[in-house]
């Protein structure tokens, strides 16, 4: 008797159902119905969990640079008067270079030698090689233009100033006194306003030529004091 309840009991452990021991068992368990439906809401709690994307930082207005060059790193009358600097006039630049051009080659046309001679012409015209800034020994502003002449680079106006209003990248000089250069002015100005868009450049507007670009150059004169 035993022997047979020991066969009965062995018997019916094997045939009981194990319950599933993983997540992947009871997967496999659903019917497809089941499964169509967890796989359908995966998505949408994923979409409810996701953090939010962090707002990307917009790029404030001082920090866009100006010409594609950065800003003039100081202030505007220390950088036309400081380190022996010569600012050579950008003919080719300035607007009334650019119309000279457009003028010469429109009626020049095919004719490049023409072109050439018509726009160099113009240029003459133009009375300035280049222009400084001076502060002298006795503490004095001048500001000198140069011009050839006859081979010779000679003071063509020296002219005292003031320092005027002062912004981030303009300043405006006051013009005192006499043209004491040997093309004396009959008419001195009675301001001159300059922009400085970065440290390589200036834009002196000219009562007579509009707005001309000059270059930074370092060294190319001696400091004399003027």
């Amino acid at each position: 008797m035993t022997s047979i309840c020991a066969l009965f009991l062995s018997l019916g452990c094997a045939s009981a159902k194990p319950a599933p021991s993983s997540a992947a068992e009871a997967t496999a368990k659903q019917t497809p119905a089941e499964a169509v439906a967890a796989s359908t809401d995966a998505p949408a709690k994923a979409a409810v969990e996701a953090p939010a994307p962090a707002a990307s930082a917009e790029p404030k207005p001082a920090d866009e640079p100006r010409d594609g060059l950065r800003k003039a790193s100081r202030p505007p009358l220390e950088l036309l008067t400081g380190n022996n600097v010569v600012y050579v006039f950008n003919y080719g630049e300035s607007p009334v270079g650019i119309a000279a051009k457009e003028r010469c080659e429109g009626e020049n046309s095919g004719d490049l030698g023409a072109a050439r001679q018509c726009i160099a012409k113009q240029r003459s015209k133009v009375a300035v090689e280049s222009v400084r800034f001076v502060k002298d020994g006795s503490g004095q502003y001048w500001w000198v233009t140069y011009n050839s002449y006859k081979g010779n680079l000679l003071k063509w106006h020296k002219i005292q100033f003031l320092p005027g209003k002062e912004g981030a990248d303009s300043v405006k000089l006051s013009l005192t006194g006499k043209d004491k250069g040997i093309a004396p002015l009959a008419r001195v100005p009675a301001t001159l306003k300059i922009e400085l868009p970065n440290d390589y450049s200036i834009i002196i507007s000219d009562p007579e030529h509009g707005a001309m670009h000059y270059d930074a150059k370092i060294g190319l004169m001696q400091q004399d004091g003027e």
